[in-house]
């Protein structure tokens, strides 16, 4: 049996991965756990979810780590994609805000620093003098182009192991959950 070694975000062991027979990968010192912990069912369902959250919270780690490292937060890096990929490359603060899923003043903040960093600069609407749009400097254009090279590259290496297959079924399993998840919410 192959085994690899997995660590959770604080960088501490959470058990050996082994390769099953069937060519799938689980965490032996998990599956014990979760067989206790449900007095001895199936434990398939619990250990997927696991492995997602434990996925997801790596994810969300790495990406922290890379936009630190080029001097952003990821809710930095999110409202500058969202000004590239814009008409005009400009939107008003409160759609951003929207778009983001934050409240008005957290974008506000956004703002501010991205503004000080002379990645972005507010202007007024002409149609409307109570809205503000924030617009991508020249600055702030170049420095996206940068960030989409890169990403694009920090992506194509993360993913470079999966078969077109794996990757559609990945998408497949995690837009499926997601539905799931709205579905049970809406109960």
């Amino acid at each position: 049996m192959q085994e690899h070694s997995v660590r959770d975000h604080a960088n501490e062991p959470t058990g050996r991965l082994v390769l099953e027979a069937t060519g799938h990968l689980h965490d032996p010192v998990l599956r014990d756990q979760l067989a206790r912990m449900a007095g001895g069912t199936d434990v398939a369902q619990l250990e997927a979810l696991a492995a997602l959250r434990l996925a997801a919270k790596q994810v969300h780690a790495a990406t922290e780590r890379w936009t630190e490292g080029h001097g952003l937060s990821e809710s930095r890096l999110r409202l500058l994609m969202a000004l590239y990929f814009s008409p005009d490359r400009r939107r008003p603060l409160r759609e951003l805000a929207e778009a983001l899923n934050v409240v008005p003043r957290t974008v506000t903040d956004i703002a501010d620093t991205l503004e000080r960093d002379d990645l972005i600069r507010r202007v007024p609407d002409a149609n409307d003098r109570r809205s503000v749009h924030a617009q991508l400097t020249d600055a702030g254009v170049e420095r996206v182009e940068v960030l989409r090279r890169d990403m694009l590259e920090q992506q194509a290496r993360l993913l470079a192991g999966f078969s077109s297959e794996q990757l559609a079924e990945l998408r497949h399993l995690c837009l499926l959950l997601i539905e799931r998840l709205h579905e049970s919410a809406g109960d």
